[in-house]
């Protein structure tokens, strides 16, 4: 898998960066969006996958990057899962794994925790799994309760950290006619992934009375 953000979006991202070199115009969420993890029919897992745009102050100078990536909770077994690639635009869209990331909400973060980490089968991406714990836990609570989340990362041991706000209502992202961002906003990723963690927590629920 070579990308998995819109190919024309980014080519019109990269023409308009190099001829105009103002890079803070296209810095925001690109899209979000749901994604319900099923297996034999049965649910797994609720997904919320991203695409943002920032400058990379702490190692590329400012210049532009996208981070790609998926905020996941699934339930055999029970537990997190960050997934994040980042990707240089103005040097070929090559993807890169970041060394470490996070996520960050105002009552929850996984920053600290004990985690495992490891490549994706995609090139360029690195799966981030945090225990589970009442600080990494609020961060899905807090989601859930409508809260943007942050995600944070570094490109090195002990690196500073790159932050990405990312806003769940931001639907899909094209170029306005002045060669600005346009974005379509809409409620859908927030209220179907609300509705796929109280699923899996009524699961979570039932499954004592069901090996009694």
């Amino acid at each position: 898998m070579k990308s998995i953000y819109p190919a024309l979006l980014i080519s019109l991202l990269i023409s308009s960066m190099v001829h105009a070199q103002n890079y803070e115009q296209f810095v925001g969420t690109l899209r979000a969006g749901f994604r319900q993890i099923s297996y034999s029919g049965k649910l797994q897992g609720c997904e919320i996958n991203f695409e943002t745009s920032t400058q990379d102050f702490a190692y590329r100078a400012g210049k532009p990057i996208i981070a790609v990536g998926s905020i996941a909770l699934y339930i055999e077994p029970f537990g997190m899962m960050l997934k994040l690639g980042v990707a240089d635009v103005l040097n070929s869209n090559i993807v890169e794994a970041p060394y470490y990331a996070f996520i960050k909400t105002s009552n929850g973060t996984t920053a600290g925790s004990i985690y495992e980490s490891h490549e994706a089968d995609n090139k360029g991406y690195r799966l981030f799994v945090p225990q589970i714990n009442n600080t990494t836990l609020a961060v899905i609570i807090d989601i859930v309760s409508g809260e943007n989340p942050t995600i944070g990362f570094n490109r090195s041991k002990n690196g500073m950290d790159v932050l990405l706000p990312i806003d769940l209502a931001v639907k899909d992202t094209s170029i306005g006619g002045n060669g600005s961002l346009k974005h379509t906003y809409s409620q859908d990723t927030i209220n179907e992934f609300r509705k796929c963690v109280y699923d899996i927590f009524s699961m979570l629920e039932e499954s004592p009375a069901e090996s009694n």
